[in-house]
């Protein structure tokens, strides 16, 4: 490419030269300057115009897609399913290193991070909130059975996946931490360390027929959000032994849905659902709904109107808009022990609210796919 583009405009410049100044001579003859100027424009063109097409051949070259190995054409019957995995895995990083982290990396706010082949295959629900949000409560109700246990003071101290099953011989299988790290779409968790690792289970449960929890979809239970003395959360990861918010950032960012449940004894924010919201959610508006809960302990207008005002002043020092985001306000319905009250609130708007939010987890998979 360097000698065409040297060659070439010394063969126009000698045609451009006075024919005084030029001569040439090839085989012991003297060709006259006009012939001589001629020979030197034809070579500069010539050579330029090689250079040029040898130029753009290597662009198309370098912009040409190439297979990162060659697939075989077909399997021979007694080949095992993990060969088709390794070659539908090598697939899937190839066009995550080739085309997906190039583009990732000329826009901003990295949105396709995280490893395509780590990616849970299952749509995913993350709910999370202040202790005695009624996240268990909601979750058992979705279920149809008392799988996750419930109560004012804080019950459960780690993350909780809950899956449907089809009915078999087991009707319920739990999986410890180091268990489930062992599959592929829970490996990034690997890196929090051994004293997260025994905060993370999964159950797998046969529900009842008319249970509202769909097949194919998996929800995680999280522990509630409290605040700690500063010296305890200064020593210890936030009094809890491993970096709750980033588990929670990795958890948001592959849900396909966030719940944020609010108490209405409790509808400010926490110091550290403060820091979940602008830290471990940030970016992520899109995802998550936030939710008024238990409305049906308060008795009177007057009693909601603070509680979400309360709950709105709260949300209006943390997420930076100047619009507030919808916020559902329902109760479980059949659930929770204040049902039988006689109340002065439109409870029915309540259990339509309900409604609402249990159709959004359905949509989890439309989401997902």
């Amino acid at each position: 490419l360097k000698f065409c583009f040297v060659v070439g405009p010394l063969g126009l410049a000698l045609a451009v030269m006075p024919k005084t100044e030029l001569k040439l001579s090839f085989m012991d003859l003297e060709l006259p300057a006009k012939w001589a100027q001629v020979a030197a424009a034809g070579l500069g063109v010539g050579v330029s115009y090689m250079g040029w097409k040898w130029y753009q051949h290597q662009c198309r070259a370098s912009r040409r897609l190439k297979r990162p190995y060659q697939p075989s054409e077909s399997y021979p019957s007694d080949a095992s399913l993990d060969d088709a995995c390794d070659d539908i895995a090598k697939i899937v990083t190839w066009i995550q290193d080739a085309v997906i982290q190039p583009l990732d990396a000329r826009f901003p706010g990295k949105l396709f991070s995280g490893d395509c082949i780590a990616q849970p295959s299952t749509p995913l629900v993350l709910v999370i909130g202040n202790h005695s949000a009624g996240k268990s409560t909601f979750i058992n109700s979705l279920l149809g059975l008392s799988a996750q246990e419930t109560g004012v003071a804080p019950t459960d101290d780690g993350f909780t996946v809950l899956e449907r099953k089809e009915p078999g011989a087991e009707t319920k299988i739990e999986e410890d931490g180091p268990t489930l790290l062992g599959n592929r779409s829970f490996k990034g968790l690997l890196h929090f360390g051994q004293p997260f690792w025994g905060h993370l289970r999964r159950k797998r449960m046969v529900l009842p027929a008319n249970s509202e929890m769909p097949y194919g979809i998996q929800i995680v239970d999280t522990p509630g959000m409290i605040d700690m003395p500063t010296k305890i959360q200064k020593v210890n990861e936030g009094g809890r032994g491993y970096n709750f918010l980033e588990v929670v950032r990795w958890f948001a960012k592959r849900a396909d849905l966030i719940l944020l449940l609010f108490d209405p004894d409790k509808p400010g924010t926490t110091g550290e659902t403060l820091e979940v919201l602008t830290k471990s959610l940030q970016g992520l508006d899109h995802k998550f709904l936030i939710v008024l809960n238990k409305v049906d302990q308060l008795d009177n207008s007057v009693d909601f109107a603070r509680a979400y005002g309360t709950l709105c002043w709260a949300l209006s020092k943390v997420i930076p808009r100047k619009d507030i985001p919808a916020i559902y306000t329902m109760y479980n319905a059949g659930v929770d022990a204040s049902q039988h009250k006689e109340h002065k609130l439109p409870l029915a708007n309540f259990r339509a609210k309900r409604d609402e939010v249990v159709q959004e987890v359905m949509r989890a998979k439309s989401r997902h796919w």
